[in-house]
């Protein structure tokens, strides 16, 4: 590689540092900076015994295990505070720009470099690489396949991707479907041949990832799980008659990680009637969704389109954390906020077509885009899920633009070119998710946090009026502030909201629970056992 090309890398990698740092500094200032929400919580948990020296764990992984393991190096080096996490995640997503870059120069030129540009502007992935979950370590590892997929061929290229792909499964599950289309790739490449060694030595590094994960479930659960035990209920969510596209718990109110496990498990235990291992509730779970899929064909059909079009629409759906909430504390991000995913997959339409006289040696980039878009597809759709999309979207919209300045297109190519961005645009664009409900949700998980501890209770009390300013009749923040005012002694008060939130969430047994206390707090018993008389039957009625 010249020392130009050395140089843009450089410049890439300082760019996108610098922004994240400034991203960071900035956000250091919210009230939310040092909170752990949802699946950050229960990663922190999971890294804290890993340092403590339960290194091997005693289930099955419920959970992707390859970011805890990160974490507990990360605490053991630095220590475990949020700050030092996003930093050392900074870096790491500068590097995956520079990856990305070097992708696009490796199949465009100099031009290619553009891609990791933008992916080092790009407000999600600033934004991600910034929470304490695991994206970063995903769009790292996604990059970097990228990366070895693009460049010319060296000594043991085929087993070092192999190994990134298994890194990656152990970061997100679907990305495991990639083995599909690369090792096609490694066997025929861009000419028609047959070369199997390459495809060989590619699934040997995967295996390499992944066996000792398979290895270590089998000897602490005595069943064989490449990764995690959760295509089941995950496949269920995204597959079932009131699916919506998007996560919705298995049971009202619960979204954790140890929630869907202890939920999945029980109900396929109380339907079955009988104890389940990780396997059989994941079966169980696989069959309903199978069921569902059986029996109503065309209303899952109308499903996979909804889906397919969240996957590919402008918003950022969001399921703890709110990329808009994080704006609200970073003129970076709001400023940034234009070149978002729509910009993005309309410069990628227009460069997929700008590039498609070379399909022969980037057959590789569509395959691998239409595999993942279809594991998302079969489940369910998040912006950090679609996210390792992006940088492919990327290399597309490097090459368009390399094809647009190298003046290599024909007219009609071109018009061609511009005319699958408009059509790309529009469907983007489309109104179908709106961007309240997750800043709802957000304000909503923050509070109950800060709502943990006293001296945080006026702080929690301000978020909850946030996600009451944007839904006044939120049953999940209503819940929340009385939960609050419960435990600030208010039990009247708190009676108020839990009336408003049994109206939106009737079957939610914890809250029924919850509103009992706090009528027999008042003095009102025959009340409180009339809610848990509810709560009962709701949860004996649970399937």
């Amino acid at each position: 590689m010249s020392s130009r090309r050395w140089t843009l890398l450089l410049a890439v990698a300082l760019l996108a540092l610098i922004l994240r740092l400034i991203y960071i500094a900035q956000i250091s200032n919210a009230p939310f900076f040092d909170l752990r929400l949802g699946d950050a919580k229960a990663y922190h948990e999971w890294a804290l015994r890993i340092v403590s020296g339960d290194w091997l764990g005693k289930d099955v992984f419920y959970q992707a295990p390859l970011y805890p393991y990160f974490l507990a190096v990360v605490y053991k080096v630095f220590g475990d505070g949020p700050t030092m996490v996003r930093f050392v995640q900074a870096i790491i997503g500068a590097g995956s720009c520079v990856l990305l870059a070097a992708a696009g120069m490796a199949l465009f030129g100099e031009w290619g470099i553009v891609a990791g540009v933008l992916l080092a502007i790009y407000p999600p992935a600033i934004f991600l690489d910034g929470l304490l979950e695991k994206s970063a370590l995903v769009t790292f590892f996604m990059t970097a396949l990228l990366f070895l997929l693009s460049v010319r061929p060296f000594r043991s290229r085929e087993l070092i991707a192999g190994f990134v792909l298994g890194l990656l499964s152990l970061t997100r599950e679907n990305a495991l479907l990639l083995a599909l289309p690369i090792t096609l790739w490694f066997v025929i490449g861009d000419r028609p041949r047959t070369v199997w060694r390459p495809a060989a030595l590619f699934i040997a590094g995967c295996a390499l990832a992944l066996l000792p994960i398979a290895a270590r479930n089998y000897a602490v659960g005595h069943e064989f799980h490449l990764s995690t035990s959760q295509f089941g209920p995950n496949f269920y969510i995204g597959n079932n008659p009131q699916a919506r596209g998007v996560y919705d718990p298995l049971v009202s109110g619960h979204g954790n990680a140890d929630d869907e496990r202890d939920d999945a498990t029980r109900l396929a235990e109380t339907d079955t009637g009988r104890t389940l291992s990780p396997r059989e509730v994941s079966a169980y779970w696989t069959a309903r969704a199978l069921e569902f899929i059986r029996t109503q064909p065309l209303a899952w059909l109308g499903l996979l389109g909804r889906k397919l079009a969240l996957t590919v629409n402008a918003a950022e759906i969001a399921d703890t954390e709110s990329q808009h909430v994080y704006a609200e504390w970073s003129w970076l991000l709001r400023a940034l906020t234009p070149p978002g995913f729509g910009v993005i997959f309309c410069l990628a339409a227009f460069g997929t077509v700008a590039t498609a006289h070379d399909w022969r040696r980037l057959w590789f980039l569509h395959a691998i885009a239409l595999t993942y878009t279809v594991s998302i597809v079969l489940f369910y759709v998040f912006a950090r899920y679609r996210f390792p999309l992006v940088p492919l979207l990327m290399l597309f919209a490097a090459g368009g633009l390399a094809s647009w300045r190298a003046a290599s297109m024909s007219i009609a190519t071109h018009r061609w070119a511009v005319v699958t961005a408009i059509v790309a645009g529009v469907i983007t664009f489309l109104p179908l998710v709106n961007t309240r409900v997750e800043r709802l949700a957000h304000y909503v998980n923050i509070a109950n946090t800060l709502a943990a501890n006293p001296k945080r209770w006026d702080q929690a009390e301000g978020f909850f009026d946030k996600a009451l300013a944007i839904a006044p009749e939120s049953p999940a923040a209503h819940y929340g502030i009385g939960m609050l005012l419960a435990q600030k002694h208010q039990p009247a008060d708190a009676i108020a909201h839990y009336r408003i939130a049994v109206e939106g969430w009737p079957d939610n047994v914890g809250l029924r629970l919850n509103f009992a206390l706090a009528l027999a707090a008042s003095g009102d018993n025959a009340a409180a056992a009339q809610q848990v008389e509810i709560a009962k039957t709701l949860n004996s009625g649970r399937r």
